[in-house]
């Protein structure tokens, strides 16, 4: 019997309404332009941009491999060194993060069916919870806030904070066992094979594929199965029915 589920973020119970390179140079345009305009601190801030970009794609790509996360201010750390910015600019990354991530925070926004869905299931008597694979806590955090999900899930985790990135089995397993639950009681729905479901299936735990964002699914991810696939969230009260 099911009594827990475990759900992801980003295109599962929000939805990406922008184009994301835009989104990205963006924001680090953004904090090069906070560092110079609002700090008054001198560095050479188009060189800035093509270091952070960089650094943000070196970490992605390791991040992948390893399924340890690369925190977004680590990456800007790295950027400010090899531009050799002062050592001022280092005490400022958590508040130029905030900066950098305000353009992609402003075009996530929760599918239309997200809260109604939390809280059906919630008055079913499940456990509801969030695992992300993200860059920065505080983003995540802020986000299931502004997005009126904080009172239906708990505990919401991240990659950034534990460390560990989906498809490991220890961010799921984590919070099975925050909740006392064993892995066959804990169900796991995202969008995506290679990290919420292929996690699923090393912890053990049946999932549920999401699909409305169906860009995101690789033909060569197709071999990995799910227990089950909803084509809205709307769709999961019934099929947690099934499971």
């Amino acid at each position: 019997m099911i009594k827990g589920i475990i759900f992801d973020l980003g295109s599962t119970l929000l939805q990406f309404t922008g184009d994301s390179r835009s989104i990205e140079r963006e924001g680090v345009e953004a904090v090069a332009d906070w560092y110079l305009k609002k700090k008054h601190i001198k560095l050479d801030g188009p060189a800035l941009v093509e270091a952070f970009l960089a650094e943000r794609n070196a970490a992605r790509a390791s991040a992948i491999e390893t399924q340890l996360e690369v925190t977004a201010q680590h990456s800007l750390r790295e950027a400010l060194k090899k531009i050799d910015a002062s050592a001022t600019t280092g005490a400022l990354v958590e508040a130029a993060i905030k900066v950098y991530f305000a353009p992609e925070e402003a075009v996530w926004v929760a599918y239309p069916d997200a809260v109604d869905t939390l809280k059906q299931l919630k008055s079913r008597g499940y456990r509801l919870g969030l695992y992300s694979n993200a860059t920065d806590d505080p983003l995540i955090q802020r986000m299931v806030n502004q997005n009126g999900l904080r009172p239906w899930l708990s505990p919401t985790f991240s990659s950034a904070h534990w460390g560990w990135r989906k498809p490991k089995r220890e961010p799921l397993e984590l919070i099975a066992g925050r909740w006392g639950l064993s892995p066959v009681e804990v169900v796991m729905v995202g969008d995506t094979l290679d990290t919420d479901i292929l996690g699923a299936q090393n912890a053990g735990m049946p999932s549920i594929l999401v699909t409305m964002n169906e860009s995101r699914f690789n033909a060569h991810n197709r071999h990995i199965q799910p227990t089950a696939v909803a084509e809205t969230l709307s769709a999961l009260p019934a099929i947690m029915a099934q499971l």
